[in-house]
């Protein structure tokens, strides 16, 4: 405070001498005010009060110094809090500030006044502005006046920069009077500006005072901005300091920084034109700032500054150029123009760049640029964009080197923003390396730059695709040529002239294949080869330098490389590509792990379709690098460290792998990890396939798939087109529609540069190769379920893509998997298409697929297929044997079998004497030959021309060749027995007939047809004898294989305790490769089996067990028994792996065990130790083999079948003993087996469909949903719809539990036992080959089972031969009528009735009836007599097929209970017959037809009396007959068991399986829950509740005319004669009770089946159109048919046509049910008679249901079995109900 005293004594002291001591007194005053703003202490206030006082004490006589010191005390003023605030709070002061002190300050008028009065009257005193009022004080007074001015703004000038967001952010009102403080700063601005001299200038810019000026005008800006007032003034002042000479280069960083700030400020208020001002100032000063640190950098300034580096100048350019991006991101919102902005900014940034030549290029400026250009274009909607080239090539600021660098970096900004407008920015990309090549890079010198840039052009014209490729390649070419001059003339070139030659030479590479992707690039001279062998060399040599500028580009060239090599099969070269990727990593420092993690995640480590992981080429080149961890599975499992879930490749648990699954899917949401998630998936659906679990395994592979799909439409750009494809399969044409491919490539925005998806380098090709293989993995899966069209869909899908795409092994699988299923649906000449499309692939690309365990496995693959397939045409109903198909079978079987012996799959490499071996396999294999018939010796398929197109074989029908008839019968007749010696000779006698006629008269053509195995067998003659048919000469051959082979329990238990990396390696070879050994050699088993040598065919079944299990050298099998063998593989097996071979080869040993099995009286024909096992041991090994397979439906249904067969047949055959504990539950056990076997298919579709739509759910109510979690709903399924267990020791009980849960109404299965199994039943039963079958019939009920074997003898043909006299030729008509069934055993034993659907078809078809127009009683009368026919035969079928045992489709079994009631009427010899058929439960019918005959009169009898009784017991205690419901097997599902006369007028309904029926129970009860409070045993419907289509095609008049009025009659919704969407008839389907279809067909073709089985809920259907209840057969696949589709969505009934009807009669039909069913609905309401005792908690179950007017309506039509017998009743029994309105 002394100070502060001295001053007022010294005020004292001047009032006595003012004109001397004016000039001393203002200096103190300025010292005073400056010492108090910098003071700690508060002393602002105290000192501003006293200047006051002195002011006013002034202000009269003194004006001039009164203004002076309300300056200095106006300063104080509005600093004091700034000095409060000092050491305290920062954020606090900012909230504070304004309030208390800017405020306070504004808000106090009188100062505020008082300082504007003071700054006017110092202007005019000091002759500011050129005005001179008083000259003679002008000295005297500036100096003052300009101390006082710049302490006032100083002070304010801080608090208002300080406090910047708080005062923008305030309200205009709230800062009314910030005018005053600006005019001040405008007036101390203009003083420095216009008054100062240079040398006060410069005094005042330095010291202390070189910062106020710039906090000034930055002030002043900041509160124009805020006010909208002196703008331009405000502006013209920070641009003249940003301009000035004298500025520092710390002013200029203040400047930039402080303008920036208000920018950023400005736009977060959303006030962009303030923003936009603000920043031009900001790119001025930064510009300037960067200019000024460049010069001095090249003048060595020795001014102390940290940013004169070139790195520091770097920077501060990048940050330039980034705030001028800013300020043109701005200017696209308000509209302002930009090219002067751009212009001014390069200008700016080549002044520095020609000083400093190293400074980088603007990148964030031009990239901006580049999108400021594609906005305008798009708004313009013009093609064109504007250049840099264009707006800088008149600018001479700009040299001609520096547009070239800035043209460069602008080609990479359209590069790198592509993203925007791919096409656009290519466009871009070409004009600009036009103009580069064109006016920059002429001049030798310039020619690597011109290198580069050719590079670049060949990139861009890369992506254009085809079109341009072929310029692309030139170009390539040009670079290559000019940095091959380079390194020749230099001969120590640098990395970069190395970095760019192997960069062309690989695109090159790329760009030559692209151009013919199926041509043959991978041939050891192709310019593909040469190219990427020339980069290898550059890259592995030792002068090859580092290189980072194209680190990224390059490793994606080489990762293109390594996927496109993988996918097609070409190895070779990868150990040293492995050695550049090893290398790149390397130059990066990537730690080993790292570096292996990032492959193996990349899947890089192994090719496609590989069985390993990791491929041996990789581990050989990783051992040179790091040795001593190439083999420890320690190290490979620590570098998954951080993929952890990703190393179930190593495991072989399942629980293992579920849980790897959990810790993936719960750590990473699924949306963010496809690639990785989908590899998981892959690999997990492959472990569950190995251990059979086929519906879990489905749904991880097609959530992989589905994954997988949505990558490769990121990568690939393909379009689709519908195709049908025609065949003839034996004179029937088959059409088969697909969606084929037109146009398939790499997506344009992915051809240079790869996706990378959380982590991972994908290239187009390994996404392509994971789709493919997804494609496989789920097709195969649904091939295995039956789903054949899904199945087929996807493979020929897959085919297809890899044939465009020249990929051999690829369409080699897909290929030999078709074959596979169209040989399955028995269409043999697609199947030999497609398997001699795969031999001619594989033949003509044996050099490319470099890994010879694949090459292998896909060769014996074939082989087996092809023998397969020439077997099962042998074996095949319809088919008329051949003798030739069996020697073509085991030729095909010998060179599968020889291929997996002279292959050594336990080493990485193939040596040079197994390269040796498989020249010579692959020469004398039939790869060279695709033809059926024997070519010439020479004539192969590398030089037969007319070999190389492949035909559909024509027609048998229309083959001349020469057939004895009485040989040809003979075979027909013999054809499902077994082929003795005698028969084999007389086959192979036929077989030389023929084909010596074929050899003297041979087709044109016909040697191209089919598969051959002329390579292997004979020139051009079949076998001369049996022997040709053993399986002798399969021996060694096998001996071989299974010798040396190790145990598989050893084997796993070594890989587990070693733990190396080979060792998991091999494991899963090992697998591969016993699984084609174990399919093998069951194929040549049977084989063995069908030419009649049984022994042979056990010897090796047992040979095979080698496979799995050892006992002369696993040491840790417990017992050496051939038992305990067996046993072993069927239940505790290592891994869980091989369940299907397993359990396919436990089916084959039961089957060939028993068929040794000795005939009655003749004692045991031993021929090996098989035929030591006893029926106890054969039916638990059935058991086991049960569990195994019980999600392969094929499989499935033959166990179970033999299963039921044996537990029949051991009620009848002494030597058939079964174990104590299931002696007396034959029939149960023969029972449950017998449903098991039907309807496996659909079984397996059902439950499949359900846990789909259960993980749907799940998925759709949880965000985290795991699919392995959903995946647990298979075990939650109801015991009743699942079909079997988990284990074998849990059977017993499920089988009780599956019984316990039957509805409460009879269930009888009935199926056909033909072909192979009907021959081992007549061997064991002894009987004559005069039984073409066995009828297998079963009646289930929850209390009673109930089974019966009969033999059937009777063919049922039509005998009369007036019926079969015709009066037109079908030939005329030209759509030809297709047997639904295509063929069946069916067709042998009962030909009558495909005859009568033929003949039907045909006398209703349009052209039949113009041809009968004027004679139409000749049309009644043929269509009488085939309703006569078809009458006739139901009942021989009902009398010649079951006889007396017709009563058990009665539903009601005689009970126990009530024998003595019916033994009182009956003689002594029928009460022990009644005994015999009530306790017995299990019967084989008679093996003679006199015994049979005999029976059947006393049973007959028997049951007759029975039938009386029961209908007096039925009068007195009020039983009544229940429905029941027929399950049938598909090969007896066209027979319409309805109308025998036995169950004509019953209720009967059919189904599928008795799992269909149990899902629509559950179904339909969920469906009920939601509209009743009390659930009926079974499903109700209201008739009323319904939706009618009408003819929708509008060519059936006189049905619409029968319906039309009736529907509306009734108020019901509908459509007539037009064709509803989809979308409509799904909603019908899912919110009515009732769907009623009448027009052509099933209605499936206005909505597909696929879209009905997609309804949750699906209303009952009467569907009137022809066939609209037929199922068409697939083989051994799942029929297709709308009944199939409308149970798989829930319908509870479904009532449809078995075959074609017409349409009045047919009317009449449906117009009876819908009458009956209404009057039904008006009654239910009613009191029923047999309800005795009210329960009004339940429903009535004794009313008439839905099937119980079908007899009633079948009595309607004129033609009553034609067309009254064609109608049946799908589903379950369903009720008719009143319902109360229910809302959709």
């Amino acid at each position: 405070m002394s100070w502060i005293l001295w001053l007022m004594s010294a005020s004292f002291t001047w009032q006595v001498g003012v004109e001397e001591t004016t000039p001393g007194f203002l200096e103190l005053v300025c010292y005073c005010a400056n010492k108090c703003h910098s003071s700690t202490v508060s002393l602002c206030d105290p000192v501003a009060e006293h200047l006051s006082r002195l002011a006013d004490t002034f202000r009269a006589d003194f004006p001039f110094i009164t203004s002076v010191l309300t300056l200095y005390a106006s300063g104080l003023l509005a600093s004091s809090s700034h000095d409060q605030s000092k050491g305290k709070d920062i954020e606090k002061c900012r909230n504070t500030l304004p309030r208390y002190a800017l405020q306070n300050f504004l808000n106090n008028k009188k100062q505020c006044q008082q300082m504007a009065a003071s700054i006017n009257l110092l202007n005019d005193h000091s002759d500011i502005g050129g005005k001179v009022k008083n000259s003679q004080h002008k000295e005297s007074s500036h100096g003052p006046y300009w101390e006082a001015l710049k302490f006032f703004c100083q002070s304010l000038a801080d608090s208002i920069y300080f406090n910047r967001k708080e005062i923008l952010s305030e309200a205009e009102s709230s800062w009314d009077d910030l005018n005053i403080i600006q005019y001040a700063f405008h007036e101390f601005c203009n003083i420095f500006l216009q008054c100062l001299s240079a040398t006060e200038k410069e005094r005042e810019t330095s010291g202390d005072n070189h910062r106020v000026i710039s906090v000034v005008a930055v002030a002043a800006l900041m509160l124009s901005l805020k006010t909208n007032q002196y703008i331009k003034e405000s502006t013209l002042l920070v641009k003249q300091v940003i301009s000035a000479e004298w500025v520092s280069v710390k002013r200029l960083k203040y400047l930039y920084v402080s303008l920036n700030n208000l920018a950023v400020i400005f736009t977060r208020k959303k006030r962009p034109k303030e923003a936009i001002k603000a920043l031009k100032l900001c790119c001025k000063a930064s510009w300037n700032y960067v200019a000024y640190l460049s010069r001095m950098h090249v003048e060595k300034s020795h001014v102390s500054c940290d940013d004169l580096s070139e790195k520091a100048i770097a920077e501060f350019i990048m940050e330039a150029s980034q705030k001028v991006a800013f300020l043109l991101q701005l200017n696209q919102e308000s509209n302002f123009k930009i090219n002067g902005i751009i212009k001014k900014s390069l200008i700016c940034w080549s002044v520095s760049e020609n000083l400093i030549a190293t400074v980088p290029t603007p990148v964030s400026l031009i990239k901006e640029w580049v999108k400021v250009q594609y906005l305008m274009l798009k708004d313009a909607d013009t093609e064109h964009g504007m250049m840099l080239y264009s707006l800088l090539s008149s600018c001479k600021e700009i040299s001609k080197k520096t547009l070239g660098k800035i043209l460069e970096e602008e080609l990479l900004s359209y590069e790198t923003q592509s993203y925007l407008n791919p096409r656009y920015c290519l466009r871009m990309r070409l004009q600009i390396i036009d103009i580069l090549l064109e006016e920059f890079y002429i001049a030798k010198d310039s020619n690597l730059k011109k290198s580069r840039i050719l590079i670049e052009k060949g990139k861009v014209l890369r992506v254009h695709g085809l079109a341009r490729l072929d310029e692309c390649v030139q170009c390539l070419s040009d670079a290559i040529s000019t940095l091959k001059l380079i390194y020749g003339a230099k001969k120590s070139c640098s990395s970069r002239v190395h970095q760019l030659l192997i960069h062309a030479y690989l695109l090159h590479a790329l760009c030559t294949q692209e151009a013919s992707p199926n041509s043959m690039v991978l041939s050891p001279k192709s310019d593909f080869l040469n190219d990427i062998h020339a980069a290898l060399d550059l890259y592995l040599s030792s002068d090859h330098g580092h290189a980072d500028e194209q680190y990224e580009d390059m490793l994606f060239l080489w990762y293109q490389l390594i996927d496109f090599l993988s996918i097609k099969g070409y190895l070779e070269i990868h150990p040293r590509l492995y050695d550049v990727v090893m290398k790149l990593f390397n130059e990066k420092n990537f730690p080993l792990a790292k570096t292996i993690s990032e492959l193996w995640k990349n899947r890089r480590l192994s090719h496609g379709l590989c069985a390993s992981p990791v491929n041996h080429m990789f581990i050989d080149t990783f051992a040179k690098h790091q040795s001593q961890f190439s083999t420890s599975t320690k190290f490979w499992r620590t570098c998954m460290e951080e993929l952890k879930p990703l190393i179930v490749g190593f495991h072989h648990i399942n629980t293992e792998i579920k849980q790897a699954a959990s810790c993936l899917i719960s750590s990473v949401p699924q949306s963010s990890s496809f690639f990785r998630l989908s590899n998981l998936y892959y690999d997990s659906s492959a472990r569950l396939v190995s251990s059979g679990h086929m519906i879990e395994a489905l749904a991880y592979a097609k959530e992989a798939h589905s994954l997988r799909s949505k990558l490769l439409k990121q990568n690939f750009e393909y379009s689709v087109e519908k195709m049908t494809e025609t065949f003839d399969e034996d004179g029937r044409i088959i059409e088969k529609t697909y969606y084929g491919i037109q146009t398939f490539k790499v997506a344009d925005s992915l051809v240079a540069k790869g996706c990378d998806y959380e982590g991972c380098t994908l290239t187009p090709w390994n996404v392509l190769s994971c789709y493919l293989e997804s494609l496989l993995q789920v097709g195969m899966i649904h091939e295995i379920l039956g789903n054949v069209l899904d199945a087929e869909m996807l493979l020929r899908w897959g085919r297809n893509i890899s044939r465009i795409q020249g990929l051999p092994h690829f369409e080699v699988s897909f290929s030999v998997m078709l074959g596979k299923l169209y040989r399955k649906q028995k269409l043999w000449n697609v199947a030999e298409k497609e398997l001699s499309s795969a031999k001619k692939t594989l033949a003509s690309n044996v050099d490319v697929v470099s890994c010879k365990r694949c090459l292998c496995m896909l060769e014996s693959s074939i082989n087996q297929q092809i023998g397969d397939l020439f077997l099962s045409r042998f074996s095949s109903t319809g088919e008329s044997p051949s003798m030739k198909m069996l020697v073509d079978a085991k030729s095909f079987y010998k060179l599968a079998l020889d291929k997996l012996n002279v292959f050594n799959w336990r080493t990485s490499n193939s040596t040079s004497e197994e390269a040796r071996l498989e020249q010579v396999i692959s020469r004398e294999s039939p790869l060279s030959s695709c033809v059926i018939n024997p070519p010439k010796a020479n004539d192969t398929l590398s030089n037969a021309k007319a070999e190389t197109k492949i035909e559909p074989r024509r027609s048998r029908r229309t083959k001349k060749e020469v057939k004895p008839a009485s040989q040809i019968q003979e075979v027909v007749c013999n054809r499902n027995r077994r082929i003795t010696r005698s028969t084999l000779r007389s086959l192979v006698k036929t077989e030389e007939i023929v084909s010596a006629d074929r050899h003297n008269a041979p087709t044109a053509g016909s040697a191209t047809d089919h598969l051959s195995t002329a390579a292997v067998g004979s020139e051009h003659n079949v076998a001369s004898s049996e022997s040709e048919c053993s399986a002798a000469d399969f021996r060694n051959g096998i001996s071989s294989l299974c010798n040396k082979m190790k145990c598989w329990h050893c084997l796993y238990t070594e890989a587990v305790d070693c733990s190396t990396l080979n060792n998991f390696i091999h494991m899963n070879w090992e697998l591969v490769y016993r699984s084609l050994c174990l399919r093998l050699l069951v194929s040549i088993g049977k084989f063995s089996g069908i030419c009649g040598n049984v022994h042979e065919a056990q010897e090796i079944l047992l040979e095979s067990l080698s496979v799995l299990r050892k006992k002369s050298s696993c040491s840790n099998c417990s017992s050496d028994s051939l038992i305990f063998l067996i046993e072993s593989i069927g239940k505790h097996f290592p891994g869980d792996a091989l369940a299907v071979q397993r359990a396919s080869l436990l089916y084959y040993i039961c089957w060939f065990t028993l068929k040794s099995y000795p005939h009655q009286g003749t004692g045991r024909n031993i021929c090996c130790e098989l035929s030591c096992i006893g029926t106890v041991k054969i039916v638990s090994l059935l058991k086991m083999s049960f569990i195994l397979c019980r999600e392969v439906p094929l499989l499935f249904k033959k166990i179970c079948r033999l299963l039921a067969g044996v537990y029949v047949l051991s009620t009848s055959l002494k030597q058939f003993s079964l174990s104590p504990g299931e002696e007396g539950s034959e029939s149960q056990w023969a029972s449950f087996f017998h449903q098991a076997s039907l309807g496996t298919d659909l079984n397996q579709q059902i439950i499949s469909g359900m846990v789909q739509k259960k993980q749907s759910q799940s998925a759709t109510n949880s965000e985290d949903s795991s699919l392995s979690n959903s995946i647990s709903t298979i075990l939650d399924l109801a015991g009743s719809i699942r079909t079997a267990p988990e284990s074998y020791e849990d059977l017993e009980e499920f089988v009780l539990r599956f019984f316990q849960g039957l509805p409460s109404i009879p269930v009888i299965c009935i199926s056909l036992v033909s072909g192979s199994d009907a021959s081992l039943f007549r061997e064991l039963l002894h009987w004559s080959h005069n039984v073409r079958a066995f009828i297998l019939l079963s009646h289930l009920s929850s209390d009673n089972q109930h089974v019966i074997l009969l033999p059937v003898y009777e063919t049922l043909e039509d005998d009369d031969a007036s019926s079969s006299s015709v009066v037109f030729n079908w030939k005329d008509f030209d759509k030809q009528w297709k047997c639904p069934w295509v063929s069946t055993v069916i067709d042998e034993i009962a030909p009558v009735f495909r005859h009568v659907l033929e003949r039907n078809y045909y006398s209703s078809s349009e052209h039949f009836l113009e041809y009968i127009k004027k004679n139409t009683s000749l049309w009644w009368r043929q269509r009488n007599r085939l309703d006569q026919c078809l009458s006739k035969f139901l009942q021989d079928m009902e009398d010649l097929w079951l006889g007396t045992w017709k009563y058990l489709l009665l539903g009601e079994w005689p009970d126990c209970s009530h024998l003595d009631t019916i033994e009182k009427n009956l003689f002594e010899d029928e009460e022990h017959l009644l005994q015999l058929v009530v306790t017995k439960k299990c019967y084989v019918g008679q093996g003679s037809e006199a015994s049979s005959s005999e029976f059947e009169s006393k049973m007959h009898t028997l049951f007759k009396r029975m039938l009386e009784m029961s209908d007096n017991f039925d009068e007195d205690e009020g039983i009544t007959r229940k429905p029941i419901i027929l399950v049938l097997d598909f090969d007896v599902q066209m027979l319409p068991w309805e109308n025998l006369p036995i169950l004509r007028n019953q209720e009967v309904y059919r189904m599928p399986s008795v799992g269909s029926i149990f899902a629509t129970l559950d179904r339909c009860c969920q469906n009920e829950e939601q509209f009743e409070t009390n659930i009926p045993a079974f499903p109700s419907i209201d008739p009323l509740d319904s939706y009618y289509l009408l003819n929708p095609d509008g060519d059936l008049r006189t049905t619409q005319l029968e319906f039309e009025s009736w529907f509306k009659d009734q108020n019901i919704e509908g459509k007539i004669g037009t064709v509803p969407t989809v979308q409509e008839l799904s909603l019908a389907l899912k919110n009515h009770d009732l769907f009623v279809y009448c027009g052509h067909g099933s209605g499936t073709q206005y909505i597909p089946g696929h879209q009905i089985e997609k309804l949750d809920t699906c209303a009952a259907t009467l569907l009137l159109g022809c066939s609209s209840g037929s199922l068409y057969l697939k083989g051994c696949y799942l029929p297709e048919g709308a009944p199939i589709s409308y149970i798989l969505a829930g319908s509870p009934v479904i009532v449809a046509n078995l075959w074609e009807v017409t349409d009045k009669d047919i009317d009449r039909f449906g117009k009876a049910m819908l009458n009956a069913w209404l009057r039904e609905r008006s009654a239910a309401s009613s009191k029923c008679d047999q309800c005795i005792v009210p329960n009004k908690s339940k429903k009535c179950s004794h009313r008439p249901r839905i099937g119980s007017f079908m007899g009633q309506a079948r009595d309607a039509c004129t033609l009553g079995f034609l067309i009254g017998a064609s109608p049946v009743c799908y589903g379950v029994p369903t009720g008719i109900i009143k319902r109360k309105k229910r809302t959709a």
